[in-house]
């Protein structure tokens, strides 16, 4: 996979599981080390008659985690620092998910996400993308989607807003003001990390949404279970 990243700034890279190697080549520029399910990277600069450049050429990054090999082509640009967050496989990533909530009902499966991007802490088997979105919803508030976070093959899908008070005064937020298109839908959850904001003051808000179930995705995994999956 073809993956910008900064040439200037430490990027970090996530896997689903362990890492247990970090394989790079130093000679095209590059730097790195692993610990737990992260790695960071860095480009490395050359001084020269002082003056500092920095690589332009694409270098291979190989990354072991989950007794998985992952290719990643690491293409320097001026851009801030990256994070890549690697996925499993869709099969493996459903069966986890499918059996961390199936005993659950519809309100604690939200209850449990929530908390879940209260924490910033998900599993390897959440699909996590990192973004700036801005949302125009009222003019007391500026409005950025900031993650997405999937949740297949149980059909939830969570979203975390910065919300930032364009107000002189002190203000108090209400979940009522979220539930509009332009946020999400349909929705199942929404709750304030802070619910009353000073002037300028900015706060989370955390979104639930119910996507349509994929379909088979249950009956996949009664079919594994009764083959004596675990």
């Amino acid at each position: 996979t073809l993956v910008e990243f900064s040439s200037r700034e430490i990027n970090r890279i996530v896997c689903p599981g362990p890492m247990t190697d970090l394989i790079f080549s130093e000679e095209k520029g590059l730097t790195g080390h692993f610990s737990g399910n992260n790695a960071f990277i860095k480009f490395i600069a050359e001084e020269a008659n002082g003056k500092r450049t920095y690589p332009e050429e694409p270098s291979e990054i190989y990354a072991v985690c989950n007794g998985a090999v992952y290719t990643l082509i690491a293409t320097p640009t001026e851009t801030s620092a990256v994070t890549v967050r690697l996925a499993a496989a869709k099969a493996e990533t459903v069966a986890e998910n499918l059996e961390r909530y199936r005993n659950l009902p519809l309100e604690k499966q939200a209850l449990q996400l929530l908390r879940e991007g209260y924490s910033g802490a998900y599993p390897g088997s959440y699909r996590v993308s990192d973004q700036k979105k801005e949302v125009t919803l009222c003019p007391d508030l500026q409005v950025s989607l900031r993650q997405t976070v999937e949740v297949d093959g149980v059909g939830l899908r969570l979203k975390s807003f910065q919300v930032t008070s364009r107000l002189s005064t002190d203000s108090d937020l209400a979940e009522k003001t979220f539930l509009d298109a332009r946020i999400g839908n349909p929705f199942l959850a929404v709750a304030l990390v802070e619910q009353r904001l000073q002037p300028g003051g900015s706060t989370r808000v955390l979104v639930v949404e119910r996507k349509e179930r994929e379909p088979g995705a249950m009956e996949t995994l009664d079919t594994a279970l009764s083959a004596g999956g675990e």
